[in-house]
């Protein structure tokens, strides 16, 4: 009888003894947890709630340390592996660290259509725990987007609903054929990138002053067909001859409405030192493909060279042997001498020897 009472409190013991290691280990695992999340959020100057600590081995039971636990990164590459250990018995382990950022994320504060034009009203900011791909997060922007698909209050702002808003401009009142547009009489708009087309894509400057292609309505969005665009550009006055000079006195600026040749001349130094390769009517539009550089030097002319001496520059009366445009090589020749020489046009009938410097 004594055997078995001793045997059942040998029994008795042990298990108390066991339930008393268990329960040390799992608070000691509390305070090691504890202490390594508090740790890497001081290191890292972050919250401590956002630190996941993880043994190494789950299974393994953590002896109590009468001291803090020590912690250090034991990889040089890594953060993800975090080494504690007890000072005064020398037992360590391997955690495994994660990071959890909070993600930025943005929501609908109300049900909206397909086609809704976004303003920064329409979303709120919120935080997410985990991430979520295809999210947007910039508030910022949100108001260069329309909605291309509908969607319900609550719901998170994903990038694959959202369309590029483009600018469009809407007509405030109909327009005959050949009437002119204003300012007053257009509005912008906005449309989904989906639902405007490229031909819809016009600017102030393009819209002011120009003439309507055909009759519009009240409420129509402008397209580059529906208008003739305004452009100021050079028109010949008078007829001028193939060979003659264009001059201020035989072009004019003039209002032009419709599309350009690409080549069309719209300021007065564009054509100057110009002339004709063909005969212009009066009223033509000047074109570079109507005109050639006009030569300053006929053959024949009369020139005055300039020759440098020195420090001396001595004008010569010369005669062009051929024609020539500005700083073009041409030769002249001396009356007196019979001497040929070499000069560059300088201007009309005027001519610099090959070494002197243009002014």
């Amino acid at each position: 009888m004594f055997f078995s009472l001793s045997t059942a409190a040998l029994d008795t013991s042990a298990q108390e003894s066991q339930a008393v290691t268990s329960e040390q280990g799992v608070d000691s695992k509390h305070i090691l947890v504890s202490q390594a999340q508090r740790w890497v959020a001081e290191s890292r100057q972050l919250q401590q709630s956002m630190v996941e600590v993880a043994p190494s081995d789950r299974r393994l039971m953590v002896p109590f340390c009468a001291t803090e636990f020590t912690f250090n990164y034991p990889f040089a590459t890594s953060q993800r592996t975090l080494r504690a250990s007890c000072p005064e018995s020398g037992w360590q382990i391997f955690l495994g660290i994660n990071i959890y950022q909070p993600e930025n994320a943005l929501r609908y504060t109300s049900s909206f259509k397909a086609g809704h034009q976004l303003s920064s009203d329409d979303v709120e900011l919120v935080s997410l725990s985990s991430s979520i791909a295809g999210l947007a997060s910039d508030v910022r922007d949100i108001g260069s987007y329309s909605l291309s698909t509908a969607v319900r209050a609550g719901d998170l702002v994903m990038q694959r609903q959202l369309s590029i808003s483009i600018e469009v401009y809407k007509l405030t009142r109909a327009v005959v054929a050949g009437g002119t547009i204003s300012n007053d009489d257009i509005k912008v708009v906005t449309l989904p990138s989906s639902k405007a087309s490229g031909n819809q894509i016009l600017s102030l400057d393009q819209l002011n002053g120009a003439r309507a292609a055909r009759n519009l309505t009240a409420d129509k969005i402008l397209s580059s067909y529906d208008i003739k665009e305004k452009h100021q550009v050079l028109v010949t006055q008078l007829g001028i001859a193939r060979g003659q000079a264009v001059t201020r006195a035989n072009i004019a600026m003039q209002d032009y409405y419709g599309k350009l040749p690409q080549d069309s001349l719209q300021d007065y130094s564009s054509a100057e030192r110009m002339q004709a390769i063909r005969n212009l009517p009066a009223g033509s539009l000047l074109r570079l493909s109507d005109l050639t550089p006009a030569n300053i030097i006929r053959k024949g002319d009369n020139v005055q060279l300039v020759l440098r001496v020195g420090a001396l520059e001595i004008t010569v009366a010369m005669q062009a042997l051929e024609n020539a445009r500005m700083d073009q090589r041409v030769l002249l020749l001396n009356p007196d001498s019979g001497e040929e020489i070499q000069a560059i046009a300088a201007g009309v009938g005027r001519a610099r020897s090959l070494g002197t410097a243009a002014k």
